[in-house]
Order: C-alpha cells, then sequence, then structure tokens
C-alpha cells in the first residue's frame, strides 16, 4: 500500500509539476546558478583536517586512557629533525656551533615549545663526575672544558641517548621539536564532551552546548592554521640548511599533516585528470560534444554544491571523507550516462517526436530506477554512519548528502541544459553494441548453468582469500620511497631507533606523604625539595629493566628508554654496579632539578604510581603484526612479571591506530549485514519480488568479496580508505543491477520469453552499464600515480571493482534470471 501511493505521487509530479517545470528551463538553470554562486561564497570555509585526532577512534576508552597518560608524561605532538654533516663529525666544535644557531632559529619559530637535543644531555663520564659534585659540576657540550672525544664516546655508548639524540656511529644527530599545545582548546572539548554526555540536558545545557561547539569549531580551524604554518615554518628552515648537511623531519604531526597534503594535491593533479580522461571516454563513446559537455557540468556542479554546504556547515574534511569527491563523480557520471543512452533510443524510435517531449519522457522513464539507485546508494552509505569513527561517521552523511544533491542537479540542470540545446541528429553509433556486452549475453543465455557454477566457485575462493585480510598498517608504507616524508620516517627508523612512538605503562602503589609526628628530628616534607625520591626502589627498577631487555630482544621495537636506562647510567656511581636503596636515594637528592625534570619526570609519576616505558616502533624491517606485538608485550608484563592485567597498559599513537582499524574493521562486518539487508529490503519493495532482490544482490556481493579476497591475496591490509571499500561497492554496484533488471522486466514482460529479454536487455541497458564502467575504470585508474598510497589502492580497487561489478551484473545476473524464470509466465513491470 505505502509503494503504492509512493507510486502514484511519483506519478503525479512527473505528469504533472516537474512537466510544468520543464517548461521554464532558463529560470531552473538560473536557480542551479544562484546555488552555485551562494556555495562559491561558503567554499572558502570548506577545509580539510589534518590533525592526529582524524587517526584515532573518538570515545575510545584507550583514548580516554592516552589522554590521561599524555597529561602526566606528555603527548606525541613532537617532532624529529635530523642532522647529518658530511664534512666533519657532528661532535666537532664547527658544526656544534652551526647546530647550535640552529637550535636558537628553531626555537623562536611560533608554535615550537622546545627543542631537545645533544646539548641538554649531562655528561657525567667526559671525564667522569663525583657524586658529591653532581648538582653542580656536571658538563654538557656547552661546557668549555668538555672533551668532545670522550663525549663523543659516553653518547654513542650511553643507553639513554644513543639512538635517541644521535645515531650509534655518531654520524647523526636528532633534535626533538616540541610543538605547543592548545589549553583553551582543550578546555572546549573537555566542557562539551561532558555536556554531550548528559541524558537529560536543561535548556541552558543544550544552549551552551551549541555555543561550545561553535567556539570549538572556530578555535579548531585556528589551531590548524597555526599546526600548518609551524610545519611549514619548519621545513622552510631544514630546507635553507648547508648543502652538506642532510637532514630530515618526521614525526606523527608531520604524517597526520601530509597525508592530508597529499590528499588535496591529488585531487587538485588528478582530479583534472581523471575529468580530461572522462571527457576522452565520453566523446569516444557518444561522439557528440553534447554528451560530453552536460555530464561534465553536471558533476562540477554537483560537487561545488556539496562543497558549498560542507563550508557552510564548516564540516572539516579527514584523509577517509576526502573520497566523496571521488565517488560522487561516479554516481553523477553514472545518472548522466543512463539518461543518455535512454534520450539517444528514444530518439531513434520516435524521429518526429517534440524536443521538450523527448526530454521529458527519458526523464520520466529514467526516473524509477534512477530514484532507487540514489536510495539504495544513500542506504549504503548511511550505514557507515552507525560506525565510532567519526572520520568513517562523517564520510556517511556527506555522501548521503552528496547522492542527494547529485540527483536533484541530474534532474534539473541536466534536464534544464538539454531543453536549452536544439533535438539534434540521431547517433550513428546507436546501434553499435559493444563486442563485450553482446558476447557476455550469449553465454548467459546459452551457459546459464556453467555461470552458476563458476559462481559459486568464485564465493569460495573470496573466502580463502578474505580470510588472508591484514590490518597490518605501517606509515611509512603510505608515501612512495622517493617522497620525502618516507625518506625522513625510513631514515629516522633505520639510524635512530624506529619512527612511530609506543609507550608501557606500568602501575604501581602511588606515593604517600608520610606521617611524621609533631616532636621527630626528621625535617618534614615540606622542607624536602624531592620527598617522591623515597618511592624509587630497587625492585621497581628490576621490573622495568626485565621489561627493558624484553623489548630489546624484539626485532619490532626500535629504541627503549626508561627509568631502567637512566639507572645503567647512574651505575658510573656505584662502581658499575645496580643500585640498592641507599644508593638509589643518593643519587636522586644528588640529582639538580633540571636534569630531573628532563630524564626522571617524563618517565615516573610518584603521585599516580605510573612508570612510563617509552619506545618507538620499527616501520622499515620485516612485516608484522603490531596486535600480536601489542599482546606479546602484555602477556610478558602479566605472566613474567606477575603484574595484574589492569597494572599493565600499551599505549601511543600506533597503537591508538592500530586499534582504530581493528575496531572499524569489526564495525564494518556489521555494517555489510545491514547494507545487505537494507538493500534486500529496497529490492523487495521496488521489484516486488523476494526472489528478484535475491538475484539483485548476488553478483554485487560476489564483486565486494573478490576485490576484498584480491586484497587478501596480494598482501595488501585493509588502511583508512579501502577500509570501507566493501560498503562503497555494494552500494554503487547495485545501481548497475537496478537499471538492469528495470530493464529485463520491461523486455520480459514484452516478449515472454527470458533469453531474448536478456539479450535484449544486454544489447540496451547493458551498453549503458559498459559505458559507464568503461569510463570510470579509465578515469580512475590515472590514481594509481599518486604518491600518497592509500590514494593509489583506493583508485586501483575501486576501477576494479567497477569492472567485475560489471563483469558479475553482465554475467551472474542474468544467467540467475534465466535459471529462475526459465518456466515463468511474462509479468508486467514493477516500474511507475
Amino acid at each position: 500500500m505505502v509503494k503504492r501511493k509512493i507510486l502514484a505521487y511519483v506519478r503525479l509530479f512527473m505528469s504533472g509539476r516537474y512537466r510544468e517545470c520543464l517548461n521554464y528551463p532558463i529560470l531552473i538553470i538560473l536557480a542551479i546558478l544562484l546555488l552555485s554562486s551562494l556555495a562559491i561564497s561558503y567554499s572558502d570555509d570548506f577545509s580539510f583536517d589534518a590533525s592526529e585526532d582524524t587517526l584515532v577512534a573518538e570515545g575510545d576508552p584507550d583514548l580516554a586512557y592516552y589522554r590521561e597518560v599524555s597529561q602526566s608524561f606528555g603527548g606525541e605532538e613532537f617532532l624529529f629533525l635530523t642532522y647529518t654533516p658530511r664534512s666533519a663529525p657532528v661532535l666537532s666544535a664547527g658544526i656544534l656551533k652551526r647546530l647550535d644557531q640552529l637550535i636558537q632559529r628553531l626555537e623562536q619559530v611560533e608554535g615550537v615549545s622546545g627543542v631537545t637535543s645533544i646539548f641538554d644531555a649531562p655528561l657525567l663520564s667526559s671525564p667522569p663526575v663525583p657524586l658529591t659534585e653532581l648538582a653542580t659540576g656536571y658538563r654538557t657540550l656547552h661546557s668549555p672544558d668538555v672533551d668532545l672525544d670522550l663525549a663523543a664516546k659516553e653518547l654513542t655508548e650511553s643507553p639513554l641517548f644513543r639512538e635517541l639524540l644521535i645515531s650509534a656511529d655518531g654520524q647523526t644527530t636528532a633534535l626533538r621539536i616540541d610543538l605547543d599545545g592548545n589549553p583553551q582548546l582543550d578546555m572546549l572539548k573537555d566542557r562539551r564532551d561532558r555536556l554531550r554526555q548528559l541524558h537529560e540536558p536543561s535548556d541552558e545545557e543544550k544552549a551552551e552546548l551549541a555555543e561550545l561547539e561553535q567556539s570549538y569549531r572556530s578555535e579548531y580551524a585556528r589551531s590548524l592554521v597555526r599546526r600548518d604554518t609551524t610545519l611549514a615554518e619548519l621545513r622552510t628552515i631544514r630546507d635553507s640548511l648547508d648543502s652538506d648537511i642532510t637532514a630530515h623531519l618526521g614525526g606523527v604531526p608531520l604524517v597526520a599533516s601530509d597525508m592530508i597534503e597529499y590528499v588535496k594535491n591529488d585531487i587538485a593533479i588528478f582530479g583534472s585528470a581523471v575529468i580530461i580522461l572522462i571527457a576522452i571516454m565520453l566523446f569516444i563513446i557518444f561522439r557528440q560534444l553534447r554528451w560530453v559537455l552536460l555530464p561534465l557540468v553536471s558533476t562540477a556542479i554537483t560537487v561545488l554544491l556539496t562543497v558549498g554546504i560542507l563550508g557552510f556547515l564548516r564540516q572539516a574534511t579527514t584523509v577517509i571523507s576526502s573520497n566523496f569527491i571521488s565517488l560522487l563523480t561516479i554516481i553523477t557520471i553514472s545518472f548522466a550516462i543512463h539518461l543518455i543512452a535512454r534520450y539517444r533510443e528514444l530518439r531513434a524510435q520516435n524521429p518526429d517526436i517534440a524536443h521538450t517531449d523527448l526530454v521529458f519522457r527519458t526523464m520520466k522513464d529514467k526516473l524509477a530506477p534512477c530514484v532507487y539507485t540514489a536510495l539504495t546508494t544513500i542506504v549504503a552509505f548511511a550505514s557507515l554512519v552507525t560506525s565510532e569513527i567519526v572520520p568513517v561517521m562523517d564520510f556517511g552523511w556527506i555522501m548521503c548528502l552528496g547522492i542527494a544533491v547529485s540527483f536533484v542537479v541530474t534532474y534539473s540542470l541536466f534536464a534544464g541544459l538539454l531543453l536549452l540545446l536544439p533535438k539534434g541528429a540521431a547517433s550513428a553509433t546507436l546501434h553499435h553494441e559493444p563486442a563485450l556486452t553482446r558476447f557476455l549475453g550469449h553465454i548467459s543465455a546459452r551457459y546459464a548453468p556453467l555461470v552458476l557454477l563458476a559462481t559459486v566457485l568464485s564465493y569460495i575462493v573470496a573466502a580463502v582469500g578474505i580470510n588472508r585480510l591484514s590490518l597490518d598498517n605501517r606509515f611509512v608504507e603510505y608515501f612512495r620511497e622517493d617522497t620525502e616524508i618516507h625518506q625522513g620516517m625510513a631514515f629516522i627508523d633505520e639510524n635512530l631507533g624506529g619512527t612511530i612512538p609506543m609507550e608501557i605503562i606500568l602501575k604501581f602503589l602511588p606515593y604517600e606523604e608520610p606521617e611524621l609526628d609533631a616532636d621527630s628530628d626528621f625535617f618534614s616534607a615540606e622542607d624536602d625539595p624531592y620527598p617522591q625520591r623515597y618511592w624509587f626502589t630497587p625492585d621497581k627498577l628490576e621490573y622495568l629493566a626485565r621489561l627493558q631487555a624484553y623489548l630489546d630482544s624484539k626485532p619490532e621495537i626500535g629504541k627503549v628508554v626508561s627509568l631502567s636506562s637512566l639507572e645503567q647510567v647512574a651505575r658510573s656511581f656505584n662502581d658499575g654496579k645496580p643500585l640498592g636503596s641507599v644508593e638509589l636515594v643518593a643519587v636522586l637528592s644528588a640529582m639538580p632539578e633540571q636534569i630531573r625534570r628532563e630524564l626522571i619526570d617524563p618517565y615516573a609519576s610518584p603521585e599516580t604510581g605510573m612508570m612510563r616505558v617509552s619506545t618507538r616502533i620499527h616501520e622499515t624491517g620485516p612485516p608484522y603484526s603490531l596486535d600480536n606485538v601489542i599482546k606479546d608485550i602484555e602477556s610478558f608484563a602479566t605472566d613474567e612479571l606477575d603484574f595484574a592485567e589492569s597494572d599493565v597498559r600499551v599505549t601511543g599513537m600506533a597503537v591508538l591506530f592500530n586499534g582504530m582499524l581493528a575496531h572499524l574493521f569489526d564495525s564494518q562486518k556489521s555494517t555489510l549485514i545491514f547494507v545487505i539487508a537494507a538493500t534486500l529490503v529496497m529490492f523487495a519493495l521496488l521489484l516486488r519480488s523476494v526472489t528478484l532482490a535475491v538475484l539483485g544482490l548476488i553478483p554485487n556481493i560476489l564483486a565486494a568479496a573478490t576485490v576484498l579476497a584480491f586484497m587478501g591475496f596480494a598482501g595488501i591490509p585493509l588502511d583508512i580508505m579501502t577500509i570501507t571499500i566493501a560498503a562503497i561497492i555494494i552500494g554503487i554496484g547495485v545501481d548497475d543491477a537496478i537499471h538492469y533488471l528495470h530493464r529485463f522486466q520491461e523486455e520480459y514482460a514484452l516478449v515472454g520469453d527470458v533469453k531474448t529479454a536478456v539479450l535484449n536487455s544486454h544489447s540496451s541497458i547493458g551498453d549503458a552499464i559498459y559505458y559507464t564502467s568503461v569510463t570510470v575504470v579509465i578515469g580512475f585508474s590515472v590514481l594509481g600515480f599518486s604518491n600518497f598510497i592509500p590514494t593509489v589502492y583506493f583508485g586501483l580497487l575501486t576501477a576494479l571493482a567497477m569492472v567485475l561489478a560489471l563483469l558479475a551484473n553482465l554475467t551472474v545476473l542474468p544467467s540467475l534470471l534465466v535459471l529462475v524464470y526459465r518456466q515463468k509466465k511474462a509479468v508486467p513491470a514493477a516500474w511507475p
């Protein structure tokens, strides 16, 4: 009943209001141009989000723990700048002077809070410093009487500074550049999150939340601009170094920023190339300029309006959601090609029909399949909104918005522009059926059982390949080897102990102030400059030493730093022996506050009871599973060190990113089930047949499964772009199935013979499906030349998916129809 009412309204609209609108094409075009002008004014507010927050799952408990740890020990808002002189050793007077000048330049950059270098390393053996003189007598590389030869030996052999601030061969030093935080943004975020968690907020709290949302977005946008400015200035300083210096930048903030930069460049460079290739393909296919310009104009206006709306909403685009431009191109071009194919067909069948009637008939005939292809694709992308990964959620609703815009533009601007053009001559290429569609049609009609058998075997092979899928991403592999970011990360990884930070947190009982008698002769805690030193005990250091030895034994782990590293340095004050309780307290008592702040506070928090082991992960070595590495570390801490599971946590950006991918992969399983179920319901309502609904899904599920299996067999891991590709393939692939089934029902109602209906469908709608697929495949293959590897995979896998969807919808689907409809009688088409 509901469907009949909907179809009745559609018929009424098409026969009445829409027909009247087509009598005023100039007004339609002017309205679209007005909206486009408005969109242009807001497009300046369209932005890309290059923050590290886009690499993690908002609301993830691990993220909350990571932020808690960052408050205690500091986060990962820092960069590494490597410095390799070729004219002289690093620890020579001339090079150190130039290095010091570089550090001063870096510290003056707005957005840099400080720079840590080998100048900050306390030199305890160059020459040796007695424990009694530690507070005032230690040297650094700034000291005038420092022995540079002894300093070079001490630093390159130091368990603390080797591969942290200087390479093991002494040829390269690293500067840690700490970036400013944003307390204002953190305050806004904390307050906003607290208000979001309220179950029944008051009107005042709702108003405050709305104001906070706006303030947060504004401050967030400003912080991204400031961060980009800081990174650009740091790059400028690096590039201005003398020619005898080899320097590389690396770090999580740079990775996030470069991801967006590559995506933006791909949109600008490859977007133009895609448009040119699509234009060439459209001209080759249709041989008329109008059939090139109309699809391209519709696509451009669709993208412009969507970008304008996002700018108006101040919705930033991330690496994941930036795909919306590519996908909207596919969808809009598909709409246009199906309309063009129907227009040319009607033009040939009715040579004397008036142009307005021809356009109206074209739009009317394709309304139902276009409506339902739009709805089914929207349903597929709407499933992404159920994800807890904010960038994926944004991608989902942005695509839903874009598809709706695409449909409106197609049924307004495309029709309006077509009405202003002359009717023109009938196409000379109309009856040139592509050899492939003709071949596939005969295969489907004659060998349907064999096609079905091949389909079953393909599903089995696909299941094997899917089981080999991996989530083992490496940031260094996101960029081509000849890119600056890849070379920098690889150099740091190979010479300075790894690239991406990872932290292991061990939880002990927190420090408690001692309760002293009023008559005690000992000084009170208020008089003691560092009473927390009594919290540090040899048994705690023993736990750290055993864990650090285990981490050092793992090839996946690079540089490891903890208080155990500092304790090994401090053994020089104890004849090389491990520190006992007395020696430990003595060293901590004699230690200057500055050294304590730089070498102890980042690795221990007596107030919370946490000890931090800082590591970096190797990304250029043999393949490994980060998830297994994390589990191994946790198992060692619980099984070998007897820590409770709640007292050991592995955290850091690498862990959060890995967790986000794992969480997204799990959510995609339920998302795919939702997509399949929702699409099945849409098909059933549309076709009035559950059988046809199932038949329409089988080939497109096969196409998605085959792409995933190909990734599994080829060893291509699911990444931030390709992890949603299955839902995308089904959402777009079913469009071909809808158009095919629409035409099949019409043909079957006319001829009553399933094989004839299949052959007729191939020679008509099969052409449009073929043209759409070939055009998109050629266009998206150009993304294979991108420097950003996830874009390469996305472009090539999307092209592969379109090929597979084409083959499946022109072989598997018609073969299933032949087998199912062989004994059926003709039935009327279930379309308005």
